[in-house]
């Protein structure tokens, strides 16, 4: 089959490999669409948020849906020509530490310490294997570009469960790529009386309102004239719950802090590529809460990708318009190029057809 190979720096090569067999409780998926995600361009900078080693030779992709070809001896419940969304491998847990046993596999703790080799999906290419506890099936109206941006969307979900938006005065989000979009879309979704969605991008801020993610946006460049901006369009007050979706190397952080009401909550998701700072003096007067959102599991006995699926599904969220480009396998290196100079690009998200042909 072919599939997309990471090299070091953001050398990416499309090349011939072997076609995976599934293992008895796996399923070999023929790969419709696969998302680039922000930690995949991460690696393709060269940083590294987490603290692992980054491989020199690796394959990658874990926003992907595609329909089965294959299914394991013990499969069960899953066919052949099944449409499905997959939830990617590297959020798999060892099933026995704390957090796992609680269902917050996400932040398994065995895999964390190094006890557990972490798997990652392989979207990418034109099969890959996951486990069948990870497919969720497609309702005919669910495409699967939309399908493998349900990830993103379920991100949003954990992220919302753990900080709740409904009922509160207003909800900032920081950023305008495809987290902070999703991330607004869901909160109007789920019951939020405003959401302003924060950014630097005009363009983006546009997108923001024309999909239904902000009822507000703010263009802000810095702490204090966010603090300013949301306290403006708040009475005075700041937000209640503020959700900081960018990561990287800015002061985004200083700006969710800055945003939050007294009293407020943060919920930080984007992935930073150096430790952050807030003001103490700020965040200790207000009394701020502050969270971490990292990926997503289950929430109360019930999968959050499942809880994403659903609000797609019921016609409550605008997923297409969120896709702003579409490349197929071989253009693979051109289309993470778009996705890292979304300035230049105006990219939301962008999806890679492995096998446009099953879309």
């Amino acid at each position: 089959m072919r599939s997309a190979v990471f090299y070091e720096g953001r050398e990416i090569r499309v090349e011939d490999v072997p076609t995976p067999t599934p293992a008895p409780d796996e399923v070999l998926v023929r790969v419709g669409a696969a998302g680039i995600c922000g930690s995949d361009l991460h690696h393709y900078r060269g940083a590294n948020p987490w603290g692992q080693p980054l491989r020199t030779v690796d394959r990658r992709g874990h926003e992907l849906a595609g329909v089965v070809v294959e299914v394991g001896a013990e499969v069960r419940g899953v066919r052949p020509g099944q449409r499905v969304g997959v939830e990617p491998t590297h959020l798999l847990g060892c099933g026995h530490c704390r957090p796992c046993r609680r269902g917050a596999y996400n932040i398994c703790r065995t895999r964390e310490t190094g006890g557990m080799e972490r798997r990652r999906s392989a979207g990418f290419s034109e099969f890959d294997v996951a486990p069948a506890a990870n497919l969720f099936p497609l309702p005919e109206d669910v495409s699967l570009d939309v399908g493998a941006i349900v990830d993103v969307y379920a991100c949003a979900v954990h992220a919302l469960n753990r900080l709740p938006a409904r009922d509160v005065n207003a909800v900032v989000v920081i950023g305008t790529g495809a987290v902070g979009l999703t991330l607004g879309q869901v909160a109007r979704a789920t019951g939020a009386r405003k959401v302003i969605v924060v950014g630097r991008r005009e363009a983006a801020l546009r997108a923001a309102l024309e999909v239904g993610a902000a009822d507000e946006v703010l263009n802000c460049n810095g702490a204090g004239d966010t603090g300013e901006a949301v306290r403006e369009l708040t009475d005075g007050e700041g937000a209640d719950a503020v959700f900081e979706t960018v990561g990287g190397e800015g002061d985004t952080a200083a700006q969710a802090v800055a945003a939050a009401a007294f009293g407020g909550g943060v919920v930080v998701i984007g992935c930073f590529t150096r430790d952050v700072t807030v003001s103490y003096h700020e965040a200790a007067a207000k009394e701020v809460e502050l969270r971490w959102s990292n990926g997503y599991s289950s929430w109360r006995g019930r999968r959050e990708y499942q809880m994403a699926l659903d609000l797609v599904a019921g016609g409550r969220l605008r997923a297409s318009p969120l896709i702003s480009h579409r490349f197929t396998l071989e253009e693979t290196a051109e289309a993470f190029a778009v996705a890292a100079d979304k300035r230049a690009s105006g990219a939301i998200k962008v999806v890679v057809n492995p096998q446009p042909a099953v879309t």
